[in-house]
């Protein structure tokens, strides 16, 4: 072929036509996606918008250079634009394919023509140049440009050659070990999620790559290319590969995607496939419909509930490509010529007789009969007791069976007696050990939504927030694994405490089921701990547990947030607070240690890392002191504690040897409040004396390390002036220091008249975690300390001088509720308890602090809990002049107007 002249390959058409021609359909699919257009309408759409500028563009090139039908040259859709799933700002994925030996420059200006405009028009072209050879070498050489093949079209040139080229690259794919080449997708697999996140159970999810994604439905699909010619369900559901629902689900769930995916990239402007908080706030109300204000009372904000709804349907549509491109897998790499060994099984129920109903293939249980689970449901659940019993996994094909009788099933799997006797047993049999679990199998096949039509809502429910890492039903299910774990004693050293209380449980039963359930309110509004009392009372009752045991489920889902709550939020040297505490557990030993064990649970399976040291310690300190007023009553608890404030003043004088003879160590151990002594030990007690004695100018501090913990010790020794923990925590706060506990003790005047002095004790952490070691930041601690409680400068010009730096961390989360502010004169007799419930940012408690001072308030005891995104800082407070509680409704309204005012949520 004679090259034609460089005029030739001059741009045939401007970057301008491709660029409207591009916006204009953007703008189709944002007026299609308003008008409900489904997703994959959408996408075709796109697809065939941006097709016809690339085809008149390649069309006008290949005619004006003589590129005729048989050139030798032709222009292929791979990827997604092959498969016609093109979203507005996606990459356009060609191939130039050719036979070997054509002309090297003429392929060159062709290539070029084409992309300059489309590159002008700001249209991404992923591109590729490669000779029919070269292209069919790469299943063995690149794994993501062979599977981008399994998507080809034909666009325009030689569509012998295209139409060739497919024929032999589906033989060479299908042709070669089906093993090897999905084994090698698993291996692709695995490492992208490595990098996009291991679970379908993230908060910010990647729509393209993440687990569950468009990536994974794709690798699915290319396995059973690969195996049978198609991955289109609906052809593998005429094949036999997939069953109605399976194929139902998987066009449902790529629909979805497909949708959200166009959603996604129009809202942001450009290619996007994270699903990030502030995407997520502006696609929920779009997709999902405008939700009216909140009602009274109900501080969430409005767009949660859209948001919830989202993501919602991300899990549930992630769940089914995740369990479908598995199972696909695994068939497509089967070797459909050996047959498979079946051996027969023993199980406990049947004695030493074989089983009538299952067997072993190739190492899975399997039922032997498909209509066994119609003629008697129950066999379902009875199968995962098998399993467990003989720690098997389920096989492929009776777990397909049960996922499509189960939704059918459900009245009459609940109808059928032993059906609750069965799942009982899968829900209390510590032997499994699988992950995921039994338990969350049998959910996943949807037995669970069945037996207990109570639990379907709670399926795949997300929560908007940080603080609630996995959605309601896996998080309840991730607790009964770990409640397992603890009567297996799996967790013995990380946590002796909860191990032991696990292996007093004498009723199994209830605490299982109510830590199933305990979560089950969640979708019914306000107060789902209430709500789901009462739900977990009637599943209970109906899957025949006896009446008190019904009582026990109901009692423990009721109260499964109050020890929690408890011991973060409230003082644990009240004796009438652990009172408390003993009435809501009935003084009964056995409820105290169930309601322990769910809210150990609980809070640990919130979200990796929830249960920290500080707050592990916390739960073992309220639950220790609680069964110790159980046991012994509050007239011995009482007098115990008076002989505790005794030894422990004895024990401290005597660690401090002579040193507790000088007057002013005998005066400092006389004036401590008898609080001090119960909440710290007698070493504790001589060192802080120490650090009194050492006081020198306006204060001292003391930097303590606990060994083994993720917090520090803060020790400081000032006057006890109105004010102090306001400066004081604002010095920490432009160290960037936080506090995670502070604990305010004054100390009585030495003389009538005289000022009592102050010794505070903060738990203390570096921002962003860890303990606080460094000696240079505790150093300048000390200095700022001093400068501020000597009137040297102000903790206003500290921070103006070493202001706080924005974290690299900072990013779009998810809008928090309003300041809330709670004032309770109830829970104790002598203090008023403020509850503040805001944004979690650096200096939140400094300016709370600040806030009750300029009130004219005293703080007794600071207590601080953090929810992610979220704290709620509490305070037991007086007033400064006459030490009485606040009970002024118009002060109490006042003090709640001036927090709000300084607690901004934006």
């Amino acid at each position: 072929m004679t090259a034609p002249s460089d005029s030739a390959f001059e741009p045939l058409a401007s970057a301008l036509p491709i660029a409207a021609r591009l916006a204009a359909a953007r703008a189709q699919a944002a007026t299609g996606l308003t008008a409900g257009q489904s997703g994959v309408e959408l996408a075709a759409n796109l697809t065939f918008a941006i097709e016809g500028a690339v085809l008149g563009l390649a069309e006008a090139c290949f005619a004006k250079v003589g590129l005729g039908p048989s050139s030798g040259l032709a222009l292929l859709a791979t990827g997604g634009f092959g498969r016609r799933e093109f979203a507005p700002y996606s990459d356009l994925d060609l191939l130039f394919l050719h036979v070997d030996g054509f002309d090297r420059a003429i392929l060159e200006r062709v290539v070029g023509s084409i992309l300059r405009p489309l590159d002008q028009a700001h249209l991404d072209a992923g591109h590729a140049v490669r000779s029919v050879k070269e292209a069919l070498e790469l299943p063995r050489t690149d794994l993501t440009a062979a599977t981008a093949l399994l998507d080809l079209r034909f666009l325009v040139g030689d569509r012998a050659l295209g139409d060739r080229f497919q024929a032999l690259y589906g033989a060479r794919v299908g042709g070669s070990s089906p093993d090897g080449f999905v084994g090698r997708l698993r291996a692709e697999q695995h490492a992208r999620h490595s990098k996009f996140g291991d679970t379908i159970f993230l908060l910010e999810p990647d729509l393209k790559s993440g687990p569950g994604g468009i990536r994974d439905m794709c690798a699915g699909r290319w396995a059973a290319q690969a195996r049978y010619t198609t991955g289109d369900p609906e052809a593998l559901r005429d094949l036999g590969h997939m069953s109605p629902r399976q194929a139902a689900a998987f066009e449902q769930a790529r629909e979805w995607f497909l949708r959200v995916r166009i959603a996604l990239h129009l809202q942001a402007g450009r290619k996007l496939d994270r699903l990030g908080f502030e995407m997520q706030e502006k696609l929920g109300p779009m997709l999902y419909g405008h939700v009216n204000p909140p009602p009274d009372g109900d501080v969430r904000p409005a767009v949660a509930p859209s948001v919830e709804a989202l993501m919602h349907q991300f899990q549930r549509h992630a769940k089914t490509i995740s369990r479908e491109t598995a199972r696909l897998m695994s068939r497509a790499a089967a070797d459909s010529g050996r047959n498979a060994s079946v051996v027969p099984v023993s199980l406990r129920a049947a004695g030493s007789a074989l089983d009538n109903s299952f067997e072993l293939r190739d190492g899975a249980i399997e039922v032997k009969d498909p209509t066994v689970f119609e003629r008697k449901p129950s066999q379902m659940f009875r199968l995962f007791s098998a399993a467990i019993e003989l720690d098997v996994s389920v096989g492929l094909l009776t777990a397909d069976l049960i996922a499509d009788l189960a939704p059918r099933s459900a009245l009459a799997l609940r109808g059928d007696p032993d059906s609750a006797r069965w799942f009982l047993d899968v829900l209390t049999d510590v032997r499994d050990r699988a992950a995921p679990s039994r338990l969350e199998q049998m959910n996943d096949l949807g037995l669970l939504g069945a037996l207990m039509p109570e639990w379907e809502p709670v399926n795949g429910r997300v929560q908007h927030d940080v603080y609630h890492v996995y959605t309601v039903d896996q998080h309840s299910l991730y607790a009964v694994a770990l409640l397992k774990a603890l009567a297996r004693g799996d967790r013995r050293d990380d946590y002796p405490r909860p191990h032991e209380a696990m292996r007093q449980v004498r009723r199994s039963v209830p605490l299982y089921l109510a830590t199933l359930l305990h979560d089950v309110g969640k979708t019914l509004g306000r107060n789902h701990s209430l709500k789901g009392a009462v739900v977990g009372r009637v599943v209970a009752a109906r899957l025949g547990l006896d009446p008190g045991d019904v009582k026990r489920v109901e009692a423990l889902i009721l109260h499964h947030l109050v020890m929690g709550h408890v011991s973060q939020r409230r003082d644990l040297a009240d004796l009438a607070q652990i009172g408390q505490m003993a009435r809501i557990v009935g003084a009964n030993e056995d409820a105290l240690r169930e309601l322990y064990l769910l809210t150990f649970c609980d809070q640990y399976c919130i979200g990796p890392g929830n249960l920290t040291a500080w707050k592990d310690d916390l739960l073992n300190e309220l639950y220790l002191r609680t069964l110790t007023f159980v046991r012994r009553g509050p007239d011995l608890l009482a007098a115990e504690r008076a002989e505790l404030v005794k030894d422990r003043r004895a024990q401290a004088a005597a660690a401090l040897g002579g040193d507790a003879k000088r007057p002013e160590m005998t005066a400092l151990l006389a004036s401590l409040p008898d609080r001090y002594f119960v909440e710290k030990d007698a070493a504790a007690v001589a060192e802080h004396a120490r650090v009194v004695g050492g006081r020198v100018g306006a204060c001292a501090v003391h930097v303590g390390q606990i060994p083994g913990k993720e917090f520090s010790e803060l020790v400081l020794v000032a006057d006890d002036v109105p004010g102090l923990l306001a400066n004081a925590t604002g010095v920490l706060f432009a160290n960037r220091i936080d506090i995670l506990d502070a604990a305010i003790y004054s100390r009585e005047a030495p003389a009538p008249g005289g000022r009592g002095g102050a010794l505070d004790v903060f738990f203390i952490r570096r921002a962003g975690g860890g303990a606080v070691t460094d000696e240079a930041r505790i150093t300048r601690i000390r200095r700022d300390m001093e400068a501020v409680l000597s009137g040297v400068t102000t903790v206003e010009e500290l921070l103006a001088a070493r202001p706080v730096p924005t974290s690299i961390l900072d990013r779009a989360k998810p809008q928090v509720p309003e300041t809330e502010v709670k004032v309770d004169n109830e829970v104790s007799p002598d203090f008023t308890i403020i509850d503040v419930y805001t944004q979690d940012r650096p200096g939140v408690l400094h300016a709370i602090a600040t806030v009750l001072h300029r009130q004219q308030l005293d703080i007794h005891r600071s207590k601080i809990a953090t929810e992610a995104d979220r704290v709620a800082d509490i305070f037991y407070v007086r007033d400064q002049q006459t030490g009485a509680k606040i009970l002024d409704p118009g002060r109490i309204s006042a003090i709640r107007d001036a927090l709000r005012a300084a607690l901004p949520t934006r």
